[in-house]
């Protein structure tokens, strides 16, 4: 495993620039790469990425020294310990409510003393036991991985305090979409009782020390969440290329009506 600048970059209190990939494509983080991003979040929640592109998608990641972040469908001890055994150097868990939910986050993904990660030194993840001892690895692992949480739910919101005092959690985001859906305003994440509760929900999460997580899909709306002390940028990159491709071909067909 490969240091993971990401959690350094955390610990200055710098914004790192990241790129949402649902696609299961090797080459699009290899694009992403040489485009200049520091590190892709690979959304297995989402999109139709199993483990072998998870894989595939981590070595796209490590020879352009990008940092790795991947989000799996639901909290599964199994499931994380799967994901993580391709390599990435994090790991994100939607649909968090609890903070014994939190604490079930950090023991899979975690080594003892830390966590209850099964022994798995024969695989990507450690360079297939070939570079350092188990017991190196296994330390090097629970210093490096990444732990993040996706708080979305009403019962996750009113648990948030307790949540935050769970060792091991790195970086919390909150889904709005799924927020919105919770408080009983399917698609208006924009209602105010919803952005009310999330901009306590970030004040929380920024007090408690734990990085913010934010979703920006222009720059202005980066910039926007850097000044709000959002430090792990996952810049929604469909959102992105869909607006750049509708405004391409409007301004093509618009010429020719």
């Amino acid at each position: 495993m490969r240091h993971n600048v990401l959690k350094d970059k955390i610990l200055r209190g710098e914004p790192a620039i990241g790129a949402a990939i649902g696609f299961p494509s090797a080459g699009l983080v290899d694009f992403c790469g040489f485009a200049g991003f520091e590190w892709i979040f690979i959304d297995a929640e989402h999109g139709p990425i199993g483990w072998t592109e998870c894989l595939a998608m981590c070595r796209a990641c490590d020879s352009h020294g990008m940092s790795s972040i991947v989000r799996v469908a639901k909290l599964d001890h199994e499931l994380i310990m799967t994901y993580l055994g391709t390599g990435v150097m994090g790991v994100a868990v939607p649909h968090i409510n609890t903070a014994k939910q939190a604490e079930a986050v950090v023991k899979a993904a975690k080594y003892f003393p830390e966590g209850r990660r099964g022994c798995d030194p024969g695989y990507r993840s450690s360079g297939y036991g070939l570079l350092e001892s188990a017991a190196d690895y296994f330390a090097r692992s629970n210093r490096e991985v990444l732990v993040a949480i996706w708080v979305e739910e009403v019962e996750g919101m009113k648990n948030l305090d307790e949540i935050l005092t769970v060792p091991g959690i790195d970086a919390v985001h909150f889904g709005p979409g799924d927020l919105a859906l919770s408080m009983g305003y399917p698609g208006h994440s924009d209602h105010p009782a919803v952005q009310e509760a999330l901009a306590e929900g970030r004040s929380k999460v920024l007090a408690s020390g734990k990085a913010l997580i934010g979703e920006p899909a222009d720059a202005a709306t980066a910039r926007r969440m850097i000044e709000e002390g959002v430090l792990l940028l996952s810049t929604q990159t469909t959102a992105m290329w869909g607006t750049l491709f509708k405004d391409y071909l409007a301004g093509i067909r618009a010429s020719h009506e």
